[in-house]
């Protein structure tokens, strides 16, 4: 059984940028949902990550339920699987749809029914998008006339929707486990396609993706019928140069991304720049961002680099830096952010003895703001 620690970091507050109705949080409450060393479902967890890799983003809901994936031990054997903090999800060796499943990629996607959705690599060698009971798509699928041959990371919505970058023999699309939704080589609001990046999908049906263009605009973030950002396109007094899609996209349509432009980079929104590099926030003058995710109050959190360190940011507050002290151990790298609707943010957490930990960070609001909260009663949980 885990045991649930708690501390609170109480940032100081900064100016809200490009949503200014925001209000920012008094601080966060962090809990450890989960660190090496715990055992759920008889696996004893080892780490958040592979050894060559970063730590991995978990998944997170309105809930407030987390998913991630983990390597565990149990006894001699070693083994990776997708948890939350109750139960084993998914793991290696296991039948799903009459297949073993061999391997499982490190970042999972999970709606607010539960259903957590991962791609996985089958014991024929094969690709597969899949849930802990059911294969949705795998190599030789035919969805939409293509013969899908292999898959990029899912996104999965409340109505179960599933949507994941495929490719195919002369190119590659979005898709659902139901449809093709665009696909290279053709024309999206007049620009030609070459490639796709992961897409994001909300409970509206709205996907959303980062393309890569043939014609004379490098990179845009599209959804199958319209261009929501270009290379080119001119936010916050800033002209495009490039830009970086997490991906990120709340139920009204907004999209999240990191931008770069003469002389510096940023947080965006197709319509605002929340914050650049030379900005300081809780303190900290912001260097440089990882992907930023978003909620559908606008609060957008990232990872962030300052002289010195990083933390986990919104673009009000820092909820966690390099160098916090967390129940005895030493903060010293964080892992990519996922945020859900109460303002939510979960991460992964590395320290300086070696341990790892997911850490879920819960707003403080002021009495004023909690009556009207989507928090509900995570204070009583």
């Amino acid at each position: 059984m885990f045991v649930r620690n708690r501390w609170t970091l109480i940032p100081a507050l900064a100016l809200v940028l490009g949503f200014p109705t925001l209000a920012a949080p008094l601080g966060y409450n962090l809990t450890v949902v989960a660190k090496t060393g715990d055992r759920i479902s008889g696996k004893t967890l080892t780490g958040f990550k592979l050894p060559s890799f970063g730590a991995n983003a978990p998944a997170l809901n309105a809930q407030g339920d987390v998913a991630f994936y983990a390597t565990y031990s149990e006894g001699a054997f070693m083994g990776e699987g997708i948890f939350t903090p109750a139960s084993l999800v998914l793991k290696t060796g296991e039948s799903v749809g009459n297949q073993t499943l061999d391997g499982i990629s490190f970042v999972p996607a999970v709606n607010d029914g539960g259903t957590v959705v991962v791609r996985g690599l089958l014991s024929s060698q094969e690709s597969a998008i899949l849930t802990s009971t059911a294969l949705l798509a795998e190599n030789g699928n035919t969805i939409g006339g293509e013969t899908l041959t292999s898959f990029g990371p899912p996104a999965i919505n409340n109505n179960g929707t599933v949507a994941f970058v495929g490719s195919f023999s002369n190119g590659t699309g979005i898709f659902t486990q139901k449809g093709l939704l665009a696909k290279s080589g053709e024309l999206i609001a007049g620009q030609p396609v070459a490639s796709f990046g992961q897409p994001a999908i909300n409970d509206r049906e709205t996907v959303a993706f980062q393309a890569w263009l043939s014609g004379r605009i490098a990179t845009a973030i599209l959804t199958p019928t319209a261009v929501l950002v270009k290379t080119g396109d001119t936010i916050g007094g800033k002209t495009l140069t490039d830009l970086f899609f997490g991906p990120a996209l709340n139920s009204s349509g907004t999209v999240a991304f990191v931008g770069t432009f003469l002389g510096g980079t940023g947080v965006f929104t197709q319509d605002a720049l929340l914050v650049q590099a030379g900005d300081s926030i809780g303190g900290r003058t912001v260097t440089s961002f990882g992907y930023p995710v978003i909620n559908d109050s606008g609060i957008v959190a990232f990872f962030g680099t300052y002289t010195g360190g990083s933390g986990i940011f919104t673009q009000t507050s820092l909820i966690a830096k390099t160098g916090d002290t967390i129940s005895g151990r030493t903060l010293i790298g964080l892992g990519q952010p996922a945020i859900n609707g109460g303002g939510e943010v979960a991460f992964t957490a590395l320290f300086s003895d070696g341990s790892s930990a997911i850490l879920l960070a819960r707003p403080i609001v002021a009495p004023a703001q909690s009556r009207n909260s989507s928090l509900g009663n995570y204070a009583s949980r």
